[in-house]
């Protein structure tokens, strides 16, 4: 095709669609001219031991030309990516994510990775604060990260308090070093409240208390609701878009400190939403007051029925149009990935692979996916 589509096909409809854009899809990758620096301008050390205190500051920014992270600057917006300790194990991640990234979302801070200590996630915040990147704290609550001791024999009592305790120490332990915390994490479904052990054991109201304590110990810090296929105010995701957009409208409207909504962004290029329909839900959010972040993208290749260079492409399209549809909202703050390279894809990982949903390959080289968000940032 010669221009970019803006809404995308059912499943139903999706093979009469590929057999009009295959014939076209191959040119505009190979017409690029970009030139890709995947090193900073500085010497960058990957060490477990950072190079900063956590009260030290650096004096001079060090500069990033060719990257995300400097058309993100230049909008006023935060790019980032999930990252863990791998960064201190191959040094071509923790290299690309501070040459491409001025946000990092911590991967080793739920409830139970820090249950036994604090090591690994203060190694990963000095990291990032040593390369003058923010911090997004993931995640306070969430049912997927319970600690030993917690499970469905667990007093609604005993619960609570090590909830509160729980929320206190770690936001307490951080205080002042991370941005912005996802406080809570995936409690919605389709028909309502997902039935968690929080929800069975606390009530709803749990919500607005977890809200409530992380922004009592940390008041400068931001608190995002995040949640995944609530993207678009409209199609497939529209039920469970309009659950979380009642969610945190009923918490903003009874003064809950809640400051943002993460739309996680994990998406399948065999059928996604209408790039409008998702602009569509980041201004309503916004309306309300709240910021707006891309979460936790990515985008899945494996079903597509094309030859993989025609698989790159659409996912470049999906790439492009969607952040495209969001940076050019009021409200909408960053755009976030769950991971920068193929090599390191919890797809393939959770054995939902083979799958190439991120912007650099396994040999860590661009992909059309990564120029597809260059251009959104830079507005093209």
């Amino acid at each position: 095709m010669s221009k970019t589509v803006a809404t995308k096909p059912s499943r139903r409809d999706f093979l009469k669609y590929i057999g009009t854009a295959a014939a076209g899809v191959a040119v505009g990758t190979a017409a690029r001219n970009y030139v890709w620096v995947p090193t900073p301008s500085s010497t960058v050390t990957i060490t477990e031991t950072a190079t900063l205190t956590e009260t030290e500051t650096t004096t001079e920014r060090i500069a990033y030309p060719n990257s995300l992270r400097s058309a993100a600057e230049m909008r006023g917006l935060l790019v980032g990516s999930e990252f863990d300790d791998r960064v201190f194990e191959d040094t071509r991640l923790g290299t690309s994510l501070v040459h491409e990234f001025n946000y990092l979302t911590g991967g080793e801070m739920g409830w139970a990775q820090v249950d036994s200590g604090y090591q690994e996630a203060d190694a990963l915040v000095k990291f990032a604060s040593s390369y003058q990147m923010k911090v997004n704290g993931h995640t306070l609550i969430w049912h997927g990260s319970l600690p030993k001791g917690i499970n469905e024999n667990t007093s609604a009592n005993t619960l609570r308090s090590a909830m509160q305790t729980h929320i206190r120490q770690e936001v307490g332990h951080f205080k002042g070093r991370i941005y912005a915390w996802n406080v809570v994490n995936e409690a919605v479904d389709t028909d309502g409240l997902r039935k968690t052990i929080f929800l069975e054991k606390l009530g709803e109201g749990y919500i607005a208390e977890a809200f409530q304590i992380a922004n009592e110990t940390d008041p400068h810090a931001m608190l995002f609701y995040n949640d995944y296929d609530a993207e678009a105010a409209g199609g497939l995701q529209k039920a469970k878009s309009d659950r979380v957009y009642e969610l945190v409208k009923g918490l903003v409207n009874d003064g809950v400190p809640i400051h943002g909504v993460g739309l996680q962004m994990h998406l399948f290029a065999v059928e996604y939403p209408n790039p409008e329909d998702i602009a569509v839900n980041v201004r309503r959010l916004a309306a309300l007051g709240l910021k707006v972040n891309i979460s936790e993208m990515d985008v899945r290749i494996k079903e597509l029925p094309l030859p993989m260079a025609d698989r790159l492409e659409l996912q470049r399209r999906i790439y492009h149009d969607v952040i495209t549809a969001c940076v050019r909202e009021k409200g909408f703050v960053s755009v976030s990935f769950w991971g920068l390279t193929d090599a390191h894809s919890w797809i393939n990982e959770s054995g939902q692979g083979p799958d190439y949903p991120l912007l650099l390959d396994e040999n860590y080289q661009p992909k059309p996916a990564y120029w597809g968000v260059m251009d959104a940032l830079l507005g093209k």
